[in-house]
Formats: C-alpha cells, structure tokens, sequence
C-alpha cells in the first residue's frame, strides 16, 4: 500500500476522450485551482498522513513534508519509514530506516511492461487542466461550508485495480488543495492532509537529488 501513496504522483498519461458524464459537471472550481497552481515556481509544506485500514479499528497518524519545484520536481517524505523524489533524470524510491531503494529511469517509466502507460506528473501541483484530466476522470464536484470536494477515478486501469477513488479538497477562499484522499478496494483508505504551506519558497541544494550512499538497490 505504501508504494500506493505516490497516487499523488503517478497516474497515466495516455490520452482519453473526456468523459460525457464530466461533460455536465462545473468545472469552475478545478479550473480555479489549477490556474492558482500554475503560477507557482515551488511549493515547500508538511501534512498529515492518516490510514485506516479495514482490519483494524486504528487510525494511523504520521508527518510528513513535501516540496515542488516547477515543472515537475516533486519530493514526498514521511519521516525515515519513506521517500519518494522525482527529478529531471529519475524516480527514486527510498526506505531510509531500512536502506533500501528502488531506481526508476524515466524512460524505464515509458518503456517498462510494468509501467506501461504510467508516469509521473504532478497531480496535486496541475499546469494545465488538460493535463489533470490526461490522469484523473472527474466523477462528481460538491461543495460543503468553505470546501469544494472534487471526486475522481485514476485513468491508469492498472492503478484501478486497487484504488477506486481519489478525492481532492480545494478551500473555496483561496483555491488551495487542503487534502486529498484515496479509497482503496479493500475499503481502506489514506488521508493527506496539508498544514503549514510555503509558496515560491527557494529550495535547497540537494532536494531532488538525495545521498543514495549505503543503500541497496531492489528490483
């Protein structure tokens, strides 16, 4: 479930004709979102991360902190259990308690039978809305109080297989994502939910590019 969380990141890039039914949905408050995020040059925060999972009654709780850098750099970390960082050259996943990592080239995410159809962009930090619905077919859009809550299905069919849904909650004041949420078949889901959030903050040398020394490499 783990590798699962980078649902924020990997989704699928094929093309899709929109959906008919999306087609009468009001897309104002995606559209008002995305272009809020266009404009950003890098975004640095911490969150929240809960997971419930079927068997057990426990929610478990864990921070974390992000960064983004435009286009499309990403780094997502969860204390020492995970991280995950996208630069220009690769996609490196990595359990620092456990020294352990997996590589990923890019091209191996374009060529590669297990991640056929599959790359990484950045599905919480949108340019373009066609680029948002190349990933994400939007299902349903409600508002509740001061939150538009945006309902979708990731189009990546493998993807599918396990995770039904993926929610995003958009503050209606400024046009943030404030969380988002995925449902897994096995009726568990995860839940991260973003504190304090730092826009066009400068990041530091180093940040996408992480000390791989003393880790071993799995496949």
């Amino acid at each position: 479930m783990r590798s699962l969380c980078l649902s924020l990141l990997i989704v699928a890039t094929v093309s899709y004709p929109p959906s008919l039914f999306a087609r009468d949905l009001d897309l104002t408050p995606v559209k008002r979102w995305i272009d809020a995020q266009s404009k950003l040059q890098s975004l640095h925060g911490t969150f929240v991360q809960e997971r419930k999972m079927s068997s057990v009654r426990r929610t478990f709780k864990k921070q974390g902190t992000f960064w983004y850098q435009a286009p499309d750099f990403i780094r997502w970390e969860i204390g020492q259990d995970y991280l995950a960082v996208k630069n220009a050259e690769e996609v490196l996943i990595m359990e620092p308690k456990k020294r352990t990592m997996k590589r990923h080239t890019l091209a191996d995410l374009q060529q590669d039978d297990r991640f056929r159809g599959v790359a990484f962009i950045e599905a919480g930090f949108p340019r373009t809305l066609a680029d948002f619905q190349k990933g994400f077919q939007i299902t349903k859009i409600t508002q509740e109080g001061d939150f538009h809550i945006v309902e979708t299905k990731i189009r990546d069919g493998k993807a599918s297989l396990a995770l039904t849904k993926l929610v995003f909650y958009i503050y209606a004041k400024n046009d943030q994502l404030t969380a988002f949420q995925m449902f897994f078949r096995d009726k568990s889901t995860i839940r991260n939910e973003f504190q304090k959030i730092y826009p066009n903050k400068e990041v530091p040398s180093g940040t996408f590019t992480p000390d791989t020394a003393g880790y071993q490499v799995k496949d």
